[in-house]
């Protein structure tokens, strides 16, 4: 059993880094700022520890309840802020762990133009050599055993690392149909590639799964970084610990300084100190919500609320992009083909199967959707601050270069989702948005720290992300035109034959849009004047030693699952605070 900390053993005391929120970030830096024993380190987790939870091993133990619940929330007319909020804040990597605990184990890279346009927007350090770098610090990515199938897994081997502490590796089974689909896409000239982890990620491929090779559980940051370590004596963790604001001193002027954090421990409120910095690793909901509560906001937003403005920043809590996706194509697949489509057996069944692509591979009318969202954004009659409009020249540049992906199709093949008759084997396979144009917010409602945030994402407000998704959708559903994926399909269930033409699949689409669990953005890492939060360093503009550390610090969304990107984020930031306490 983990030593973990009681309440009275940290009360009051002084310590160099508190870090809010023990979730993937967290705890990799839990660790990489511990590594010095003259250094005294705390985390403060709101979640449990789930030490040994068998539903957190379990690769797929939470599928069900995550499916069910969850996946779809479907837009009658316009988003519904209140309706989604309180779903969003809840499915949230609560617990140590965050959500390496709970997320589909995808361990994907992004393409290196995504993370180069962090470096394009101001951001000094923040590229795809750097990304490389920490990511294979991270990861220890082991060889494939011999597939059970034809959907065989491919990488370099010079493209991940092979000494991180985070166990990675391919699912050594696959559901069948990802195979068939990856011929049907290459019908379309998406054609299946040999790696896609060295940044370039255009095509189709077999994802790596944060998943231990020989246990076959799942591999996490509580698991990788923090129990490993939990012993050290300059470390503590204290789990229950709900972080509820940051006490600071000094002004705008001055700078606000990080004195102590405020946190709510079994219905009382205690405080620890700070000597170095303070570091919020709450996740994109999280970190802005702590911000404002104490004081660091948008003013219009705070003082209705009773919070003094310490710092200005509107800001916080802006920026917000997550991808989304929806229900179908999707499909009852013919008896007799070998299909899995239960999660239940010896070997887990995950989420493999995977293909990336840019709008001139979807559209034929890219060119036409590009020249429009671009007239806009040049428009200056167009309701856009400075700041986002020239982030939306550099996401202009990702658009028009057509070997960076702009939407995702996913092999969702877990039949938790009704479909049609039970007893049938079904498989979804869904568009993803992979880097909206549409920004969302996320602020604070009430003084009350308990209180969930409001979350508006604005789904679907620039028109693009509508014509992209859809284009994603119309190329998933002429895959099914192509042997060997047409002989395994008896028919397809959702949304049916009868959804023909564009205006139909987009009603459709609308009506069934979900998100993917990847928010960003909300303390976006850009200069203060195009509309950032915390620099280079990930200090939050006008304080002197708060910083953030986590996804709400990308200021544009990866065009792919994002678990690897959080490690590597987590394992820069490390050093770049190593470096600054030297």
């Amino acid at each position: 059993m983990p030593l973990l900390s009681n309440p009275e053993d940290v009360i009051g005391r002084r310590f160099d880094f508190i870090i809010a929120g023990g979730g993937t970030a967290g705890l990799v830096l839990a660790n990489r700022l511990s590594e010095n024993p003259d250094v005294s380190v705390i985390v403060l987790e709101a979640g449990n520890a789930h030490v040994d939870d068998p539903i957190i091993l379990s690769p797929t133990g939470w599928v069900p309840q995550l499916f069910n619940s969850e996946y779809e929330w479907g837009l009658q007319s316009t988003p519904q802020p209140h309706s989604l909020d309180q779903r969003l804040f809840e499915f949230r990597g609560k617990g140590l762990g965050g959500s390496s605990s709970i997320n589909c184990l995808v361990y994907l890279k992004p393409h290196r133009a995504d993370i180069d346009a962090f470096e394009k927007l101001g951001n000094p350090g923040w590229n795809w050599e750097n990304y490389q770098k920490y990511s294979k610090k991270a990861e220890s990515v082991h060889a494939p055993v011999p597939p059970v199938r034809q959907f065989r897994p491919t990488y370099n081997h010079d493209d991940v690392g092979h000494d991180g502490p985070l166990p990675v590796s391919f699912c050594p089974i696959a559901s069948g149909v990802e195979y068939p689909l990856q011929k049907g896409l290459s019908e379309l000239g998406i054609e299946t590639i040999s790696t896609g982890f060295g940044g370039e990620t255009a095509g189709t491929y077999k994802a790596l799964a944060s998943l231990h090779p020989v246990k076959m559980t799942r591999t996490d940051s509580a698991n990788a970084y923090l129990f490993p370590v939990i012993d050290r004596p300059n470390l503590q963790v204290l789990t229950g610990a709900l972080v509820t604001k940051v006490v600071t001193s000094g002004d705008e002027a001055t700078g606000l300084t990080a004195d102590a954090v405020e946190f709510e421990h079994g219905g009382k409120f205690y405080q620890v100190l700070c000597a170095k910095d303070v570091i919020l690793s709450a996740g994109a909901i999280k970190s802005p919500q702590i911000l404002e509560l104490s004081g660091i906001g948008d003013r219009s937003i705070l003082e209705p609320l009773g919070i003094e403005t310490k710092l200005d920043l509107p800001t916080i809590g802006t920026n917000t992009q997550d991808h989304f996706t929806c229900t179908g194509p999707a499909y009852e697949l013919r008896d007799g083909n070998d299909i899995i489509t239960e999660i239940e057996g010896p070997l887990p069944l995950v989420m493999s199967g995977y293909a990336f692509f840019p709008l001139h591979k979807a559209a034929a009318n890219a060119q036409e959707l590009i020249d429009k969202i671009s007239a806009k954004i040049n428009d200056e009659a167009s309701p856009y601050s400075a700041g986002l409009r020239e982030v939306y020249h550099v996401q202009l540049e990702l658009l028009k270069d057509e070997d960076v992906p702009d939407v995702e199709i996913m092999v969702v093949p877990f039949s938790v989702i009704p479909m049609g008759p039970a007893g049938r084997a079904y498989v979804n396979v869904p568009p993803v948005l992979s880097r909206p144009f549409s920004r969302g917010t996320v602020h604070i409602n009430s003084a009350d720290p308990l209180a969930p945030p409001v979350i508006d994402p604005h789904i679907f407000e620039e028109d693009i992300d509508m014509e992209i998704i859809t284009a994603g959708f119309k190329v998933s559903r002429a895959a099914a035109q192509f042997s060997p994926y047409k002989d395994i399909i008896a028919r397809e269930v959702k949304p049916g034959p009868d959804v023909v033409t564009d205006d139909q699949i987009k009603e459709h689409i609308k009506s069934h849009v979900g998100t993917v669990w990847h928010m960003v953005g909300s303390c976006s890492m850009l200069p203060r004047d195009k509309g950032g939060v915390v620099d280079a360093k990930l200090k939050v503009y006008g304080t002197n030693n708060i910083r953030v550390v986590d996804l709400s610090i990308l200021p544009i969304l990866v065009s792919t699952h994002p678990q690897a990107t959080v490690y590597a984020v987590a394992e820069q930031a490390g050093d770049i605070i190593k470096a600054d306490h030297m």
